[in-house]
């Protein structure tokens, strides 16, 4: 084994046991409130109102480090894998996310499911499916520009002013107001420093597909999988392989069709998290056993998990339909994307603490923004495929204005 292959390695060991520490932290702190709840309850006489307590804010923090971290890694272990056309690997991806639900489950004791909370699931699986026929047709770098940036407009547009029934999340005072627009605006501006910044590879021209670590990556789709030859660039052969459709629709309408399809997965990874807002909003109408819904996000998870399997069940088995029952299928991806998942799935644990300890307006902006600069910083150490004096500069300015959404978003909390 090289030294490289080593290092590599240890990295792996390193980036699972830092979210899992992370992680049981996060738990112990939201899980002794939960508990503090419950016996509450069982002390009240007078009314069926529960008396919980929020998430300390610190939790939220600890939340936004955990998912910033995670959700620019997780792509790590299947860095070096084929992934095929990824619907096979998105199956096996979402298999271990809904098993990484199911133990949160035994963990905290949480014995009700939510069927509202599974449109959250459907959801984020859709926006990732959609995502793959984006880059094919306006590329990797445009199409995670715009589906990062909707999404991060969504997530934070749904706290902040209340759509779809959640109660809107305001900013106490002036500067608290002025501080959250303010790193709105830097998270979307960074973006486009991020889009100037061309990765190079060592690799040999293949037409084999890997998890591509992007600069702009947001963390939130595992279909980034591009063409190594041809990562924004439209190959007539493939387009005719993958969507023979297109082959009848001129290119400036590829481009366009695709741009609106990566906005609108964007508008489905920023409104994954709305079902569990609304009913932790709406508690009192989710009265089980004389208990309200409880506003703790953990309780919501693994619907929201059984939301995503379930989805990426049915669109894998209409995709092996449409093949004629040949799906590709790599089979040596399969523990490197249930690793991946499982990592996901921590990550999107610690974006919804987040959410449930500071808000959405305050938490979509940081976990948007930090996961591109954990991705960047893989590419530029460990890949080395960020080179060159321009890419330094574009990486730098995106770094600092990324880092002063983060920084200014989380004051307004």
């Amino acid at each position: 084994m090289s030294l490289s292959s080593v290092f590599y390695m240890k990295i792996m060991r390193l980036q699972i046991a830092i979210p899992l520490i992370l992680l049981f932290i996060l738990l112990s702190s939201t899980t002794s409130v939960a508990s503090d709840d419950v016996t509450i309850e069982n002390n009240s006489t007078a009314s069926n109102e529960t008396k919980e307590e929020p998430m300390p804010k610190w939790a939220g923090f600890i939340g936004c480090i955990v998912a910033s971290g995670v959700f620019g890694s997780y792509l790590l272990p299947v860095k070096q894998f084929s992934v095929g056309d990824g619907f096979f690997f998105q199956f096996v991806f979402c298999v271990a996310v809904w098993l990484v639900g199911l133990i949160l489950d035994l963990i905290i004791g949480n014995q009700r499911f939510y069927p509202l909370v599974l449109v959250g699931g459907v959801l984020w699986t859709t926006g990732n499916l959609v995502t793959v026929f984006c880059i094919k047709t306006c590329g990797l770098s445009v199409g995670l520009l715009i589906w990062g940036t909707t999404s991060l407009i969504m997530g934070w547009a749904g706290g902040r002013f209340g759509l779809f029934g959640v109660t809107a999340q305001v900013p106490v005072t002036t500067t608290d107001k002025a501080l959250n627009y303010i790193s709105v605006v830097f998270a979307a501006i960074s973006a486009i420093f991020f889009l100037f910044i061309k990765s190079t590879t060592t690799t040999t021209p293949t037409t084999k597909r890997k998890a591509s670590y992007d600069a702009n990556y947001d963390g939130r789709s595992t279909m980034e999988l591009s063409d190594i030859r041809n990562t924004d660039n439209n190959d007539a052969d493939n387009l005719e392989t993958d969507f023979p459709f297109l082959n009848r629709i001129n290119e400036k309408l590829q481009k366009v069709l695709g741009c609106v399809l990566a906005a609108l997965a964007g508008v489905f990874y920023g409104l994954m998290f709305i079902p569990d807002q609304y009913i932790r909003d709406h508690k009192d109408d989710y009265v089980y056993d004389t208990k309200p819904a409880p506003i703790n996000g953990l309780f919501y998870i693994s619907s929201q998990y059984a939301g995503i399997l379930l989805s990426s069940l049915f669109y894998f088995v209409v995709y092996a339909a449409l093949k004629r029952n040949k799906p590709v299928v790599n089979a040596s991806v399969i523990l490197p994307a249930l690793a991946s998942g499982a990592l996901w799935a921590i990550a999107n644990i610690g974006f919804i603490v987040a959410i449930s300890a500071l808000s959405s307006a305050v938490a979509y902006p940081i976990v948007s923004v930090l996961p591109g600069i954990v991705s960047s910083l893989w590419s530029l150490f460990l890949f080395r495929e960020i080179q060159g004096k321009k890419n330094y500069i574009f990486l730098g300015i995106g770094m600092v204005i990324r880092i002063l959404a983060a920084v200014f978003s989380g004051l307004s909390a």
